[in-house]
């Protein structure tokens, strides 16, 4: 009996942690610059964007602000279905802005998209 009353109250318990976890919504980005590390909104504008793959990375705050799309750099390793995302991805970005804006974007962007 004393199992079973102290089963319940467990039981109880972890769906009272998992129901409070789930309330709150909020995601805290922490982006480590230059001027140190500082926190990024979640509501932050969602851009369309490039997928990068390595550890370097430019600034590309011209671009984001001209074209209203960002690049975003992972890490080293690729799977083959982060590759196969990342150049469908690039390649349909790709052929939007040059539909929209010529080949001007590419220098202004100053690297070459994974895939393309």
């Amino acid at each position: 009996m004393k199992n079973l009353q102290l089963f319940l109250v467990l039981l109880t318990l972890s769906f009272a942690g998992l129901s409070a976890a789930q309330q709150k919504n909020d995601i805290k980005i922490t982006v480590k610059d230059k001027k140190g590390k500082h926190d990024v909104p979640s509501q932050k504008e969602k851009l369309p964007h490039f997928i990068q793959f390595g550890i370097m990375s430019k600034n590309h705050e011209n671009f984001r602000s001209k074209y209203k799309t960002d690049v975003v750099y992972e890490n080293c390793v690729i799977s083959p279905t982060l590759s196969q995302q990342a150049k469908e991805n690039n390649r349909a970005l790709a052929k939007n802005l040059t539909a929209q804006y010529g080949d001007a974007w590419k220098k202004d962007l100053g690297i070459i998209p994974y895939g393309l």
